[in-house]
């Protein structure tokens, strides 16, 4: 026995925690579980804060010493201590401490979050018997199948009434394929070291089954990241095999001949046999192999963004959770044309932009320490009784660090990933301390009584305040933002507003994820009820205005104030009030543009409000200078265009409209076909406007107004045969308009 907590009655409840941790990845019941990592990082919180407060409950109040294992001399502790601190000091130091501690629900991220994965893997090393051991990697890949099973599922449209089905990669209840495929490369190594040494028939078929499932639903992920951290795992775990037979020399080179020769297939054919065209699994292979497709992915033009962005706060970074500060001040898009990122989608330059060059070399050192001392336990002189039994266990943990770290370099960790990786920490910390046979060392808090009593009335008052105020508030919180998602999305939406009022009059740490939510729901709203348009726009100022205050470096809430109070200007009568606007418009631009000097979008809505303002000159100026950023936008030329056009440059307008429908800008949307119908109306441009009213007139073909408004244009252009046949096709869409439609009729000559 590892430590004499054994005995303790509380033992059952540290295991049964412990397992229902273990079993989160699973859980996805709506609207609790939505986003996937938030629900479950919360019960993960939630019940290790209960444990922890158990064990240092029983430190205090044993009566006899208490047996530990001693972490005094434990490299893989020191080097997990060495990160906690980092980590600890780049939240502190962060450019937003607030939002590095607890982050959003978009990741389930945060500090907090990520000190719990640490206490995890102590508290697992610490109270886990020798036995539990292989119930709990049961138990996990028990689970991971159940992922598996729900994955498949969703690839092949089952049950459909139940499992949202994909149309390619199923992300099962983790949320994104590749997170999913990470998770299952963490199970896969393990799981193959335990099949290998398995004795007994049934477990290892169990195994056996479960690697199969594993590395089916691995690729149809489609995840070019985990193939080849796959690929490197398997790879190192051929090579470096502990028995040296022959056939897997002979394994190693069929293993490289079938890779390498299906990537150069892949990529040297132009055509393949029709039975493969019509393979869905071939077209997963096909696609994600491609050396090219690789190659053309954004992310490596992203990774050249964050290199300057770790250059501007190289010690200690932006902060957990604020790599998208960094990366909008340090964005070109002449390098990588997507302004939104929020995280690099390389772990290594992920910590580096939100804890430095010291988190890199920290977590480095806890992968170099990890292999090192496991490399130590198979190179042991003394082998045990432990090693003997399980010589390829170090190997199998070995080759899991490889492919994960490979898989990792193209891709982001999240929840599942986080509590298999630390698990795996504290399985190496068992091995090793199990192996070495280290002692154990006694522990016995000595104090006075009355001052146990404190200390415990303290850390369980911590501990409720901890619970309510930042797990089931928020859980809660969470929950019914969803329930209010739902409402808007089926057009109940002044169920969904009532609902979402009610929530803003609880404070927690997501009171400005709760505001951009809210505002989401007023756009989802406005394209069911368009006539509430200016309604949604001024609440969602409101709302906008309270979420900066909470989260003032993130640029998109001042690009949303700038974009909205824009809309209001345009709809304003009086000028006082609509300059007004235009000024504090203006004021919400610069200052995303302050956080995000090179951010296009920026320009082109300063564009728009220019034209609000009547000043077409800048907005020619704005939209000019967009294009100076990257000449790529089609939205640049747009607005150049539509400047153009009311400066009276109709014919350089047609070029740039044309430029903008090149660049992949939709110039015959019904908003774009409005923004040109108000522009050449401005000038009395009759003529260019027939045409954007018959493009109108064919994607509403029933408003009786597009009609109405040919019928003018026609007749100012001496069609009056047309003119008349749009204004009775307006008395029929709309007879209550028969005295409007009579008296333009008396107006054309026959």
């Amino acid at each position: 026995m590892k430590s004499n907590l054994f005995k303790n009655k509380l033992y059952w409840i540290y295991l049964t925690g412990f397992f229902v941790i273990l079993a989160l990845p699973i859980l996805t019941l709506p609207p609790w579980f939505y986003p996937p990592d938030f629900g479950k990082t919360i019960i993960f919180r939630s019940v290790l804060a209960v444990l922890l407060f158990l064990f240092a409950f029983q430190l205090l109040y044993r009566k006899n010493e208490l047996n530990l294992p001693d972490i005094k001399k434990n490299k893989i502790i020191w080097a997990l201590a060495g990160l906690f601190i980092i980590f600890l000091l780049a939240s502190v130091f962060s450019v937003d401490p607030y939002f590095s501690f607890w982050g959003s629900p978009y990741r389930g991220g945060g500090f907090v979050t990520f000190a719990f994965y640490f206490v995890f893997a102590i508290l697992v090393f610490i109270l886990f018997k020798k036995e539990d051991w292989k119930k709990a990697w049961i138990f996990s890949i028990f689970i991971g199948i159940l992922v598996s099973l729900v994955a498949i599922i969703q690839y092949y449209g089952l049950f459909d009434k139940i499992f949202l089905p994909v149309t390619n990669r199923p992300s099962s209840t983790l949320g994104n394929p590749i997170l999913l495929a990470i998770y299952l490369l963490l199970l896969f190594f393990p799981t193959l070291s335990f099949t290998i040494k398995e004795k007994n028939k049934y477990l290892k078929i169990f195994y056996i089954f479960s690697l199969l499932i594993f590395l089916y639903v691995i690729f149809i992920t489609g995840s070019r990241a985990v193939y080849l951290g796959v690929f490197a795992g398997m790879l190192y775990f051929l090579l470096f095999y502990p028995k040296k037979f022959a056939i897997l020399k002979i394994l190693t080179a069929l293993f490289l001949i079938l890779v390498a020769s299906t990537v150069f297939y892949v990529n040297t054919q132009s055509h393949f046999p029709q039975v493969l065209q019509n393979n869905r699994l071939f077209q997963i292979l096909e696609s994600r192999l491609s050396i090219k497709a690789a190659l053309d992915n954004e992310r490596f033009r992203a990774w050249q963004t964050v290199f300057q962005e770790i250059k501007d706060k190289p010690i200690l970074g932006w902060g957990p959770e604020n790599f998208a500060v960094g990366f909008d001040k340090n964005y070109d898009p002449m390098v990588n044309p997507s302004p939104w990122w929020d995280r690099a989608h390389n772990i290594i330059l992920d910590i580096g932009a939100q804890s430095g060059i010291l988190g890199i070399i920290a977590y480095l050192a806890l992968f170099v320490v990890l292999f090192w001392q496991l490399q130590k336990l198979k190179n042991n002189q003394r082998e045990s009784a432990i090693i003997r039994e399980n010589p390829i266990i170090p190997y199998g943990i070995q080759a899991t660090l490889v492919g994960y770290m490979v898989a990792n370099f193209f891709s982001l960790d999240s929840f599942g990933t986080y509590l298999i990786f630390f698990l795996l920490i504290a399985y190496s910390l068992h091995l090793n301390d199990e192996i070495s046979g280290n002692p154990l060392s006694s522990v016995k808090i000595s104090v006075k009584p009355w001052i146990k009593s404190v200390i415990v009335s303290v850390l369980f008052c911590t501990l409720i305040l901890f619970l309510w105020q930042y797990n089931i508030l928020p859980f809660k919180i969470n929950a019914e933002i969803n329930k209010a998602s739902t409402l808007a999305d089926q057009k109940y939406c002044g169920k969904a507003f009532s609902l979402m009022d009610k929530i803003l009059l609880k404070h927690s740490f997501l009171d400005s994820y709760a505001r951009m939510e809210y505002v989401e729901f007023t756009k989802t709203c406005n394209n069911y009820f368009p006539e509430n348009n200016l309604v949604y726009i001024k609440r969602g100022l409101e709302l906008i205005n309270e979420a900066v205050k909470i989260q003032p470096l993130y640029t998109r809430y001042w690009l949303l104030l700038g974009s909205s109070t824009t809309v209001l200007a345009a709809q304003e009568k009086n000028t006082d009030s609509k300059n007004n606007l235009l000024k504090q418009a203006n004021y919400y631009f610069d200052r995303a543009s302050q956080l995000a000097p090179k951010n296009q979008e920026i320009l082109v809505e300063k564009a728009k409000m220019e034209i609000v303002a009547g000043d077409y000159k800048n907005a020619q100026d704005y939209s000019e200078k967009c294009i100076t950023l990257n000449p790529n936008l089609g939205d640049c030329y747009w607005y150049l265009a539509l400047s153009k056009i009311y400066l009276k440059d109709t014919d350089g307008a047609q070029k740039d409209i044309q430029a903008a429908s090149d660049k992949k800008y939709n110039i015959n949307s019904k908003v774009s076909l409005g923004d040109l119908s108000n522009a050449y109306g401005s000038i009395s441009d009759y003529q260019d406007l027939v045409p954007i009213y018959e493009k109108l007139i064919a994607i509403d073909t029933n408003f009786a107004q597009y009609h109405s408004s040919l019928a003018f244009f026609y007749k100012e252009l001496g069609e009056y045969d047309k003119a008349r046949q749009e204004a009775l096709k307006v008395l029929q869409l709309s007879p209550e308009s028969k005295q409007n439609v009579d008296d333009f009729l008396k107006t054309l000559p026959y």
